[in-house]
């Protein structure tokens, strides 16, 4: 199972970084699945942010983070997205063993995220107002006006104002991916760029020309090499946090 969904995993961020090409919307779930650093958010599926607003008051708490709480009502929501996901890509969940390592993965995943954006704000890091409208208003800019964004956002079961919350946290953690790929000089060729849009191009879907998606593919390489260094600092991290599973 947890090969198989490692496999899931990377086909989907595949998938989901093409459909970034040619779907409007896809740049608001591509923000939240492959935003910032995009770790553990596609071995987790897409976040649906429904509910999200009653979720932050939960008491309810499935863990803590060095004493942040994480919601389990947030956790359900992400499970159940998971699940979902990985029975579209065929993966077997008929059994109460790969269920059961499948909420380990996803509690594992919101875990570390939280301990990165935890990390990031000891940095000084931070995502103020002004960066969170900005990359709001650069998704609402897919669409023909505010209200086809809202009317799209309300058909996803979500409002800006959760969108908002997320991205803030997304800001947070493409700061921690910033820091690691300068220390370890972590660079994306045009060569390389150029031959991730040639098997795009191959795979048979339908993409823009290169000059109007270079930007996305070369952040989209950026993370997977950035990825091993973020999660030795995962690592790190987890050795020297407090985290009690509640849930």
């Amino acid at each position: 199972m947890e090969k198989q969904t490692k496999q899931k995993s990377e086909a989907a961020t595949t998938a989901a970084t093409t459909t970034t090409f040619r779907n409007p919307f896809a740049w608001v779930v591509a923000l939240l699945v492959l935003g910032g650093i995009g770790y553990g958010a596609v071995a987790s599926g897409i976040v649906d942010l429904q509910r999200l607003r009653d979720v932050v008051f939960s008491e309810k708490l499935m863990a803590r983070v060095n004493g942040e709480g994480l919601q389990t009502a947030l956790f359900e929501v992400r499970f159940e997205q998971a699940k979902n996901f990985y029975t579209t890509q065929g993966a077997d969940l008929g059994t109460k063993e790969n269920l059961d390592l499948l909420k380990k993965q996803v509690l594992d995943d919101m875990i570390n995220e939280i301990l990165l954006v935890q990390y990031g704000k000891e940095q000084g890091m931070a995502a103020t107002q002004e960066m969170i409208e900005k990359e709001y208003q650069q998704a609402a800019a897919q669409f023909p006006s505010e209200e086809a964004f809202q009317k799209q956002l309300a058909a996803q079961g979500t409002t800006p104002e959760n969108v908002r919350y997320v991205i803030s946290q997304q800001l947070i953690l493409r700061q921690v991916a910033d820091q690691q790929a300068a220390e370890h000089n972590v660079k994306v060729s045009a060569e390389e760029v150029q031959k991730a849009y040639d098997e795009a191009v191959k795979s048979g879907e339908k993409v823009p020309a290169l000059e109007e998606v270079k930007v996305q593919i070369e952040a989209f390489l950026r993370q997977q090499k950035v990825g091993p260094f973020v999660k030795t600092l995962v690592e790190q991290l987890r050795a020297k946090g407090t985290i009690e599973i509640l849930g």
